[in-house]
């Protein structure tokens, strides 16, 4: 496994709300190409990268060849770019992972879907 660059995000706290996307350029098959993602997915990415053992470029490729090859295989001209299916394979990866007790660790299902995201707020300040 190649290097998968020098960022350990792991041990910072989520952002808080959105932030700009950030470009990174990707080895497809050996040709650079940028794609442009938010921070969050690109820590995902890396995070899926090191846990299937692969490289960003590895995984990149593969994905863009299967988006290729769906598109064949449906006769038509993908209008789908690779940050896309980057974002819906990051969440389709991380959903078939999830568990109700992993959703319940995580304070889902209690009325705030928010809660441990980039958008949950702070308390609000007790009134005196």
């Amino acid at each position: 496994m190649s290097d998968q660059g020098s960022q350990e995000t792991s041990a910072l706290p989520p952002p808080a709300g959105v932030v700009p996307l950030e470009a990174r350029t990707v080895k497809l098959f050996g040709h650079a190409t940028q794609i442009r993602l938010e921070p969050s997915y690109w820590e995902a990415l890396d995070e899926i990268c090191r846990r299937e053992d692969l490289t960003v470029d590895e995984l990149c490729s593969d994905l863009k060849d299967r988006l290729d090859s769906q598109s064949r295989r449906s006769r038509r001209v993908s209008s789908v770019s690779l940050s896309n299916a980057v974002r819906v394979f990051i969440v389709g990866y991380y959903r078939k992972a999830a568990t109700e007790k992993g959703h319940d660790r995580a304070g889902h299902g209690r009325g705030d879907p928010f809660v441990s995201t980039p958008f949950d707020l702070p308390p609000a300040p007790k009134q005196l």
